[in-house]
Order: structure tokens, then C-alpha cells, then sequence
């Protein structure tokens, strides 16, 4: 196996396969043939009770495996999981400087890296040792544990395996998720790193397969030559991933150019009710053109008003609404909110209270999930009658009540959980997650949206198969400042990966944020514009009688285009100390999807002080990756300008800029509207626009003589340098010098 492994992990000396039953854990003999001519290779063992295959293609330091696991033992046959151990791993260097990068790293430990030999059982009191900051506030019980990649937090499925000091390292990545996960143990082992790369079910401690059954197992294994660079270490597997990733993935706009307004945040919560949403679904409308949904969160039950319900409540059939809160029931007001032309959404739980009718007619259709939380449960997906009620309930949320979108909240516990917590065994968490996610979806319409809750995700590419976007951070209006770090520190790792285009990430971060102060609002509000993770809007906007509030929040919300990439300067991902990207861009406007081009701003930088002293930023044109020559920058909300030759600036704790780069060919400076594209003519440029504003503003590089529309000319004014005027709608906008 040299020929195949030794060009990609690091002078190993030895692969042994595994095979974990019951009964205990199994290396049988296994046949290796290998085609050099066409770089594959297999191995192949076959005992009384399993065949197991595996495959390969290596060339150019990838192998790509595909693993066929059979049972022949005519009769059920307990599999535990399957094993592949590399051993003697050699990075060079000080073995104390071998290390490990995982998303779920900053989930879990407050830190992108962690040292292999840190004894992660002991984290806080190891941290003093290794000079680290580590920050285990978010880890759920039982989420510190020795494998790497087995929490419950669906992260990005791939491992770097490191030396802090070189710039090569080994990467595992999933290529399939259809029955297993992966996860990790490594190790020094007699001079040398052992990796041992586990292929486990989700919910049982053993999958009990009936006769004949096969299953298949599929992963990547390479070098990278990145490794100090986050935003580079899984690019070889990302371009992997995406053969490999249904065509469908990344394929909608449902959650990527609009946005979804919510009920919870912003100060509403459960003081929701029939008449609070059809006002907020007729304001929305009348002034926010990218809004196109309107979401019904928790506090439509009666019974359950302290604590999260959902799922259960369609059990208590016409008494499950609350009457006071919707007198003429969810249907009428679904169709109400379609009549602004919104579409309706609705949130639901997947946990039951205990204090549901449901959990008390029917306890044992539920799991055990008391070592996290002790006053509700997740149903027992594992049971027939469980899903027959699930899809009942499903049926009833979405198409009797007619709501057309889905935010589901606590969804993930049943699925993503590695406990064994299934009372039948013949499946795992992740086939019966691709059952109930395509069930529910099925109950929406084709160009409904279906968006993750808590769990947090971490970035897994493989939940866009169902869902449209997914919550990576917390909820923040309330005012805990340290709430956006962590935000801030979730996000980065996930924005790292570069895959938004296929699962648009939601920071559920934009709104009136009233519990936080003025700079630190503008922070978060920065945020979400520069990471484009603006999925969710909040707040009783209809009642804000600051004009100039609702003008900023529709300028932040004018361009969603949720997933775009965003880049990082400076950025040591391996720092032992708290880090994060302070300094991140992306290519092209805020108010526009267009990139790189010359008329409007062709890069958009954004700087964020989360310390709690002043300290100076600065950067480059090379940063940027545009030519060394004249740009100027604007900031995008007090339009000061700098030039980017010799840039500094000093910025306050918590201060953030926005900062638009233009070379001298820009034409549209700044705007409050999303421009598709931009192109020159003789005196002119036009523009397409996307939808209608009653307020237009364009901040240009000179002043217009004449604006017209789809062929007919439109009145405008320039006031304090912005030319301002109606925009009737979607079309063909000239502005003429």
C-alpha cells in the first residue's frame, strides 16, 4: 500500500483496516491488487459473517476511497462501525506541535486548533499549560470527548492534521453521508501519529443489518500545502465535495437574495398574535422589497407558553392554537399575510414538552435526552409510529395551515446525536434524517424553504440536500456582548470553508438590536453584510418612529446575496491566543452581486475591533488581490474617504468600518438599492435594477443630467451629494452626465 498512501500521508508506515462488531473489533486478511496503470487499488476481506471492500483511486497526493460492506452471514449482524488506522505519521519537528483543525473545534473549545497531545477531558485545566485560550461556555454535556468530529453539532465533515511549524498537512473529508459519519481518534504512538479514521452510525452503538444487506461508506484522504491558511486547507476536498454533492445543492435563490422576517428577536418573542403579523407582513411589504417571507415563531400554543413546542402539537388537533392570539385560526391569517404579498412561515420544535398532551399519552415514543435537557425530549424517530405521527403533524403545520416555509428549531437531536438512543437499531440517525428532512420538505411547495435552528450547525454542506440555509449563531439582540464574539468566532470557521454557495450560512443577526448599544449594533450590522449571512430580519418594524432607523436597515438589507464569499487578512487561525478575522472583504459592492466591476466599488473591506482596546488596522491593494494603483475608499455610512496607498486607521473597542474600493473608472460610488449589473455607453450608464424603492439614493462620481427608466425619463434630486429619486421597479435604470 506505499505506493498509494506514501506520496499523501506524510511517511506512514502502515494502513490496517478495521472491522468493529459486537462481538469485538476485527483486522481479517485482506487481498490487495493494485492498477498502477490507472491508479486504483482495492482490498478486499471475506469471512463467514462480512465481505468487505474497499476501493481506491490515488494520483497526485488524493486517494479517494469507497468502502462496500456486505453481510453474508445469513442472518442479523451487529456492526459497530468500521475503522481505517494510518500509523507513523511523521510532520518533522516537535511532536508537541503536531495538531489537529476541526469546525467543531471553536464550537466546542473556543479555539480553531487544538494539540494532539492536549488532553481535551481536562481542557480548561490543560490550557494554562499549553498557553491557549480555550473557552468551553457553548460545549454541551458529554460534547467533550476523545473523538474528534463526534459532537452533535453537524460541523464541516473534514480534519487537518498539522505541525504548527510547516505548511503541509493531511486531510480527511466525507464524501457521503447516506448511512455514515466520521469521526477521529489520533494519537503518538511509537514516534510516530496514528490517525484512525472511524466510520460510526449517529443515534445507536450498533447498526443490527439484515440479511444480505449492503452499505457504503465513501471519503477523501490528501495532502495540502496550505495548511496555515483556513481558508485554503479543504480546498482540494471542497472541489471533490462538490462532484460528489447532488446537482440540486446550491442550485436556489430561496434564502439567498431575500430575506425571511422572523417573529422572535428584537424584543417579540412570544408576544406574538394574528394581528401583530399582518401588520408587520403589510409594512414589511410596503418597504422592504427584499423581504419575502414573514415567520411565525414560537408562542401559537396554549399549553406550552414558557417552553419550546412544535412537533407536538398538532396532537391537540383545534385546542393546540392559541384562540386569544389567533381568533380566526393560522389558516386565515396564512392567507391574510399572502394578500400583502409576503409568503407566510412558520417555526416549529422538534423537542415535546413534558408537559404536552403528547409526551404524557405517549412517553415512550420519546428519547432519552435528559443528560441535556430535563423538562422535554425528542421524539423516537426509530419508531414506525412515531413517523406515522410525525408526517401526520407535518401535513397539518404546513398544509392545512398553509404555511409555506419552515424554520425548524431543535430539529437535529434525534439525527445528529452519537449517543445510542434508538429503541430499533436497523437504521441510523442519518437515513432516517434524510427521511424526515424530505418528508417535511415534501409538505412545502417546491419553492418553499426549509432552515435549520439549534443545533447549531458548523457548516455540514451535506444538510443543503433538504435545507436552504443553516443557523450557525446565536441569538445576540438581547445585548450580551460577548454573544457576537462567539458569533463571530462560530462564523468564521464556517465562512472558511468557502461552500455558502451551496448552504447559504444564516447569522439570524439583522434587525433593530435594540438590547445593544449603538456601536456595538453597527458592529453586528457590519457583520452580517460582510459575511452576506443576512437570512433573517427582526423586530416590530412598523412601530420604529425613527425614520432614519428603518433607512439604515433597509440599506443593510438592500443586496442580501446570502453565501458570497468572503475573504480574511492577516488571519492566524493557528494562534494559541483568542483570534479572529478582524479584517475580511469580498469582491464586489455591498448594494450589488456583481463582482469585480470597474464602474462600481470592486472590492468592499470591513474592519472590526472586537477587543476592548484601540488598535490600529491597515492593508493593502496586494491584500486585496487588485493592482497596485489608485483606489480610493469610502466608508459606507459616513462617507468619509481615504486613500489606500499608506492606509491606517485606529479604530475604538467594539468600532467597525465599512469601506468601499474604487479606481478612478467608478461610476456609482454607494446605493440603498441592489443593482444586478452595471455597464458603460456613450455619456451614460446603465444599470439593472431589481425591484421598486420609494427612496432611492445613488451616491455617483458626478452629477447626472437626466435618469431614465425602461425609456422614460424619471424626476430625481441631488441632496447632500446623493442623487435621490423613485424607482418604480425591476428593469433598465440609465443615468446620463
Amino acid at each position: 500500500m506505499n505506493r498509494i498512501f506514501k506520496p499523501v500521508v506524510f511517511g506512514a508506515k502502515k494502513v490496517i483496516p478495521t472491522v468493529v462488531l459486537k462481538s469485538g473489533k476485527l483486522s481479517p486478511g485482506y487481498k490487495l491488487t493494485v492498477n498502477e496503470t490507472k491508479k486504483t487499488a482495492s482490498l478486499i476481506a471475506e469471512t463467514n459473517d462480512f465481505k468487505d471492500s474497499i476501493y481506491f483511486t490515488y494520483n497526485n497526493g488524493e486517494v479517494i476511497c469507497r468502502r462496500v460492506f456486505e453481510n453474508v452471514s445469513g442472518k442479523k449482524l451487529e456492526l459497530c462501525e468500521l475503522g481505517f488506522e494510518i500509523e507513523g505519521i511523521d510532520f518533522g519537528g516537535d511532536k508537541r506541535d503536531d495538531y489537529f483543525y476541526h469546525n467543531e473545534n471553536p464550537r466546542i473549545y473556543g479555539a480553531y486548533t487544538i494539540p494532539v497531545d492536549f488532553d481535551r477531558l481536562s481542557a480548561e485545566t490543560e490550557a494554562e499549560k499549553w498557553g491557549m485560550d480555550i473557552d468551553i461556555t457553548h460545549a454541551d454535556p458529554e460534547t467533550i470527548v476523545e473523538r474528534i468530529g463526534a459532537s452533535p453539532y453537524q460541523p464541516f465533515p473534514a480534519v487537518l492534521v498539522s505541525n504548527y511549524g510547516i505548511k503541509g498537512g493531511l486531510v480527511h473529508g466525507t464524501l457521503s453521508q447516506d448511512v455514515f459519519f466520521h469521526n477521529y481518534l489520533l494519537s503518538h504512538e511509537n514516534d510516530g501519529l496514528k490517525l484512525n479514521i472511524l466510520s460510526s452510525f449517529k443515534g445507536i452503538d450498533a447498526l443490527e443489518m439484515g440479511e444480505g444487506r449492503i452499505i457504503v461508506d465513501e471519503w477523501y484522504l490528501g495532502r495540502t500545502d496550505e495548511a496555515d491558511n483556513i481558508e485554503k486547507i479543504f480546498a482540494k476536498y471542497t472541489d471533490k465535495l462538490r462532484e460528489k454533492l447532488p446537482n440540486a445543492y446550491g442550485r436556489t435563490d430561496i434564502n439567498r437574495k431575500s430575506l425571511v422576517w422572523g417573529s422572535w428577536n428584537d424584543g417579540i418573542l412570544r408576544n406574538v398574535s394574528e394581528d401583530l403579523m399582518i401588520e408587520e407582513a403589510q409594512f414589511l411589504s410596503d418597504n422592504f422589497p427584499t423581504v419575502n417571507w414573514v415567520q411565525l415563531d414560537d408562542g401559537y400554543s396554549p399549553v406550552c407558553t414558557k417552553i419550546a413546542h412544535g412537533l407536538g402539537l398538532p396532537y391537540e388537533g383545534d385546542e393546540g392554537i392559541d384562540k386569544e392570539k389567533f381568533p380566526h385560526g393560522l389558516k386565515w391569517m396564512t392567507d391574510k399575510i399572502r394578500e400583502t404579498g409576503l409568503r407566510p412561515a412558520l417555526w416549529i420544535g422538534g423537542f415535546v414538552p413534558h408537559i404536552a398532551p403528547l409526551y404524557k399519552d405517549h412517553p415512550d415514543w420519546f428519547l432519552d435526552y435528559s443528560y441535556r435537557v430535563g423538562n422535554t425530549s425528542p421524539l423516537d424517530v426509530s419508531q414506525p409510529q412515531v413517523r406515522e405521527y410525525m408526517i401526520s403533524a407535518a401535513n397539518t403545520l404546513c398544509r392545512k395551515y398553509g404555511f409555506e416555509g419552515v424554520k425548524h428549531d431543535f430539529w437535529s437531536y434525534a439525527f445528529e446525536d452519537s449517543h445510542n438512543m434508538f429503541k430499533n437499531k436497523d437504521r441510523s440517525g442519518y437515513e432516517y434524517r434524510r427521511w424526515w428532512t424530505s418528508s417535511l420538505k415534501d409538505c412545502l411547495p417546491k419553492d418553499g424553504y426549509l432552515q435549520t435552528g439549534c443545533d447549531l450547525v458548523m457548516g455540514n454542506p451535506f444538510l443543503a440536500e433538504y435545507f436552504t440555509n443553516y443557523r450557525y449563531g446565536l441569538d445576540v439582540g438581547s445585548g450580551e456582548w460577548n454573544n457576537v464574539k462567539t458569533v463571530f468566532h462560530f462564523g468564521a470557521a464556517c465562512f472558511a470553508t468557502h461552500t455558502g454557495d451551496i448552504f447559504p450560512p444564516n447569522s439570524d443577526a439583522v434587525g433593530l438590536l435594540e438590547g445593544l448599544n449603538k456601536k456595538d449594533r453597527e458592529f453586528l450590522l457590519n457583520y452580517v453584510i460582510a459575511t452576506h449571512s443576512m437570512v433573517e430580519l427582526a423586530g416590530r418594524l412598523s412601530k420604529v418612529t425613527d425614520k432614519e432607523k428603518i433607512k439604515s436597515l433597509k440599506k443593510v438589507v438592500c443586496n442580501p446575496n446570502n453565501g458570497q464569499d468572503v475573504y480574511f487578512i492577516g488571519f492566524d487561525y493557528r494562534s494559541k491566543r483568542y483570534a479572529v478575522p478582524e479584517i475580511m472583504y469580498f469582491n464586489s459592492p455591498h448594494f450589488s452581486p456583481e463582482e469585480n466591476n470597474a464602474l462600481m466599488p470592486v472590492r468592499t473591506v470591513a474592519l472590526f475591533n472586537i477587543g476592548e482596546e484601540n488598535k490600529k488596522y491597515s492593508f493593502s491593494a496586494e491584500d486585496l488581490g487588485i493592482p497596485c494603483d489608485c483606489y480610493k475608499l469610502t466608508d459606507v455610512w459616513s462617507e468619509e474617504t481615504f486613500e489606500l496607498k499608506n492606509f491606517e486607521i485606529e479604530l475604538e473597542a467594539h468600532e467597525s468600518r465599512l469601506l468601499a474600493v474604487t479606481n478612478c473608472n467608478a461610476v456609482i460610488i454607494d446605493a440603498n438599492i441592489r443593482i444586478n449589473s452595471v455597464k458603460a455607453a456613450a455619456g451614460k450608464v446603465i444599470a439593472q435594477t431589481d425591484y421598486a424603492e420609494k427612496e432611492a439614493e445613488l451616491t455617483l462620481a458626478a452629477k447626472p443630467v437626466k435618469l431614465v427608466f425602461d425609456g422614460s425619463e424619471i424626476p430625481f434630486e441631488v441632496k447632500n451629494g446623493k442623487t435621490v429619486f423613485a424607482l418604480p421597479g425591476k428593469g433598465k435604470l440609465e443615468i446620463i452626465f
